[in-house]
């Protein structure tokens, strides 16, 4: 007979005492159920509150006390004792409460799902198999015998009095457990249950739409309530009003934002087309108008030309929404950093609210398994205004590790602006939509569309989307001329000229590569403090710097040569006489003319678009732009417009959509949808929001560029760093991150945020160090880091180039 050799559960401990308080397993598992379910609730609520409650058994064995308590350094496997117990009571309650066909279809989609999400609670989504449970082939039933048991067990009795004769038989016959988890692989438990999940699956599927209702089942909404009732207690957070955005807050901030606007009008009087300025303020009081006559509705678009103040407009319809009780949480959604930083910044100046901004996290392969403590940290977006990526919403909808359901908890009952849409990947965009559609249903949210360049909805949208107003051009700011093929000397070259005729040029090209090489060789060539370089590859306080400056200069009539990737494409508030842009596709095109007369200051600019080849011979245009549909539509549009203007662009972005629909409707990518509602959840799972991407690392460059923001200053004094190394010191010290509180680790990490660069793999492994068990590494000289153009190219000790393309 099996000894149990469990430690007594009434003496674990869920995580090390902090500060004198110690943090009992006992009560970790009761706060997690109670987080979970309801033992009062009805059978779906109480099967929850049984798996929060056996969620982390394997936290009671003697191997994993000693762990935690440091006796041991190597820790061992936890989560699949929770699994085992909790399907082999749900047997026992099946069989006790016999319930009707179709609410054991029910019960059996809910219990596969839990059991599935409690085995991998601390690794990555995996499909439901229908042949045997998680644990088959991986751990012996008889290693149940390693907690403990008895402790358990008496502890499910309070709350499942229906089976404790069961229970106590287990007790007194602890082999006749092992036996029961042994049979749950059997033909009458796991592949019956399976089978019965998957009927009821197919029942919802035929209720309606299938996509829409499979696109509801994707939602890790289980796993969500799960993980976050876990994470958060172990963490030591508790949610209140202070993570929400009350109705009184958000009329105050309406009253801000329209302080702000008018501040804003009168700067820009004498400097800005006067329509364009007026034109500002009616769209926003349009939006919030149109948004009003339609608010119980869930899903809206918002498109204004460029410089048409977008984000005021959709702030403003989202502050509204608060203001009328429909949501408690703003979240602000941006493609890129560059856009991020400078929208976040905006909100915060023009509605007095504090912003949580949250962005890319890397870990380095092979310390994914460990939970590295910044994981935990910004992911439940509990605040009452977040700005975050594309990426990091794609994971809240398309998890692929159990801890990014966390997020999901934030989109609850969040107004979401989805600013610059058209940039998501043409393949990525249905699922997206419907996963969204499913959010609003599901989570209460509501999301807004904003850009210039709408793309169709009606691909993945299964109910209505409410236009909040489509704004045309009220002068002709812009004209665009497309010639013929560019490499980096000749490119340079027009450049160089243009810049010397107008005295405010911009040259956007498609990867950092090409965009150093041409920065490269204008170098030398305009006076110093003219020419700026601009690319993903800075760290977020260089970036801001040098747009900072190039502002400046802009604004004070000095000169100015930006030579950039697209980081200068979309939400930077630029203006120049004119513009060369690599060739792209048709939406991108005209967000790059948003940064020509941008303010209508001037007479018309000019926007040149060109191919071009890298050394004269390469194409490196798809590198960015793989869709070999858009480029082909693109290059019929321009061909039939080699010049053209404002007026006109807004019905060239229009067909350009119409076309690609109409040779792909993108319908495929939705047949993930209906794998993952059937729990084959690594169908849809880690979507990305750009396409087939290269992993990235985040670098720590101990560098200041100009002066330190407010906040950045405020946040180092507050952690006592005089500078940059020392922030890495605190990261990298033993226990630092651990001993630090909720709020003050999150601030903590969003400070190292902005010492960050990311690279791919390789480059990142040539010019990083790493430190064990943490996930950013740190640049290994300052020297590698170029204050002109940061990681954009480097040159290291072997006189070897490392290239971003």
């Amino acid at each position: 007979m099996p000894v149990v050799k469990g430690f007594p559960l009434e003496e674990c401990i869920a995580r090390p005492a902090d500060g004198g308080k110690t943090y009992p397993l006992k009560e970790h598992l009761l706060a997690v159920a109670e987080a979970c379910g309801s033992t009062a609730g009805d059978r779906p609520e109480r099967l929850r509150f049984l798996a929060g409650l056996l969620h982390d058994a394997g936290k009671s064995s003697r191997p994993w006390q000693n762990y935690i308590q440091g006796k041991t350094k190597k820790g061992m496997p936890h989560a699949f004792a929770g699994a085992m117990l909790f399907a082999a009571l749900f047997a026992d309650l099946l069989e006790v409460w016999q319930p009707a066909r179709q609410e054991r279809k029910r019960l059996c989609h809910l219990a596969v799902n839990l059991t599935q999400f409690l085995y991998n609670h601390h690794g990555r989504i995996e499909d439901v198999n229908g042949d045997f449970p998680p644990w088959t082939g991986i751990i012996a039933p008889t290693e149940i015998m390693e907690v403990d048991v008895p402790g358990l067990l008496n502890l499910v009795a309070l709350y499942f009095p229906e089976i404790d004769d069961r229970l106590q038989m287990y007790n007194k016959k602890p082999q006749s457990l092992v036996e029961k988890i042994s049979s749950i692989a059997g033909p009458d438990c796991w592949p019956r249950w399976a089978t019965e999940m998957a009927t009821w699956v197919e029942k919802l599927l035929k209720e309606g739409n299938p996509y829409e209702i499979g696109a509801r089942l994707c939602l890790q909404q289980e796993n969500s309530r799960l993980i976050t009732a876990d994470r958060l207690h172990a963490g030591d957070f508790l949610a209140d009003d202070n993570n929400f955005l009350t109705p009184a807050r958000a009329v105050s901030a309406l009253d801000s934002i329209q302080r702000y606007c008018s501040g804003r009008r009168s700067e820009m009087t004498g400097q800005a087309d006067r329509s364009i300025l007026e034109v500002r303020e009616k769209w926003r009081q349009i939006a919030v108008e149109s948004f009003l006559k339609e608010e119980r509705e869930k899903m809206f678009t918002l498109e204004l030309p460029t410089g048409y103040g977008k984000t005021m407009a959709a702030l403003s319809v989202a502050l509204r929404a608060v203001a009328r009780g429909l949501c408690r949480r703003i979240i602000y959604v941006a493609p890129y950093l560059s856009i991020l930083s400078q929208a976040a910044l905006e909100i915060k100046r023009a509605s007095g609210l504090p912003v949580l901004t949250h962005h890319h996290l890397s870990v380095l392969q092979g310390l994914v398994e460990h939970e590295l403590a910044e994981d935990l940290l910004l992911e439940t977006w509990q605040a009452p205004v977040v700005a975050t990526t594309f990426n990091q919403l794609f994971l809240a909808l398309f998890p692929y590790r159990a801890q990014n359901t966390l997020r999901l908890v934030g989109l609850r009952n969040a107004f979401v602006i989805v600013d610059e849409p058209q940039i998501i990947n043409a393949d990525a965009w249905n699922l997206f939509l419907a996963l969204a559609e499913a959010a609003t249903a599901e989570l209460g949210s509501k999301f807004l569309f904003v850009t210039a360049t709408m793309p169709r909805t009606d691909g993945g949208v299964f109910g209505r989307v409410v236009s909040l107003g489509r704004a045309e051009p009220v002068s002709n700011r812009y004209q665009v001329e497309v010639g013929d093929t560019e490499d980096e000397n000749s490119l340079a070259e027009k450049v160089l000229k243009s810049y010397n005729t107008c005295g405010s040029t911009a040259a956007i090209l498609n990867t950092v590569r090409d965009a150093a090489e041409v920065y490269r060789r204008l170098c030398g060539e305009v006076h110093e403090g003219e020419l700026y370089f601009l690319s993903g590859r800075m760290t977020p306080l260089h970036k801001k710097e040098k747009i900072a400056a190039i502002k400046s200069s802009l604004k004070n009539g000095r000169g100015a040569l930006v030579v950039c990737t697209q980081v200068l494409e979309a939400g930077v508030d630029l203006s120049f006489r004119e513009l060369f842009r690599a060739l792209p596709v048709i939406p991108s095109l005209v967000q790059a003319a948003g940064r020509v007369n941008r303010h209508g200051e001037g007479e018309k600019g000019k926007l040149f678009i060109f191919e071009f080849l890298r050394g004269g011979e390469k194409k490196t245009r798809p590198y960015v732009y793989r869709g070999g549909e858009q480029r082909e539509v693109t290059d019929i549009c321009l061909a039939e417009n080699r010049v053209f203007d404002e007026a006109t662009a807004g019905r060239l972005v229009h067909r350009y959509y119409q076309m690609c629909f109409q040779r792909n409707t993108r319908q495929t990518p939705l047949e993930k949808i209906l794998e993952g509602a059937r729990g084959y959840y690594t169908a849809p799972a880690g979507l990305s929001p750009f396409g087939r991407q290269v992993p990235q690392y985040g670098i720590f460059v101990p560098l200041v560029f100009g002066e330190l923001p407010p906040e950045v200053d405020l946040a180092m004094k507050r952690f006592g760093c005089h500078n940059p190394d020392e922030i890495w010191d605190r990261y990298a010290a033993k226990g630092f991150l651990s001993s630090l509180e909720y709020t003050d680790k999150k601030q903590f990490m969003g400070l190292m945020q902005h010492f960050i660069v990311q690279l791919p793999e390789e480059t990142a492994r040539e010019v990083g160090e790493p430190v064990e068990k943490r996930a950013i590494l740190r640049i290994k000289g300052e020297s590698l880091y170029s204050r002109e153009t940061g990681l954009s190219y480097v040159a290291t000790d072997d006189e070897k180039e490392i290239w971003f393309i």
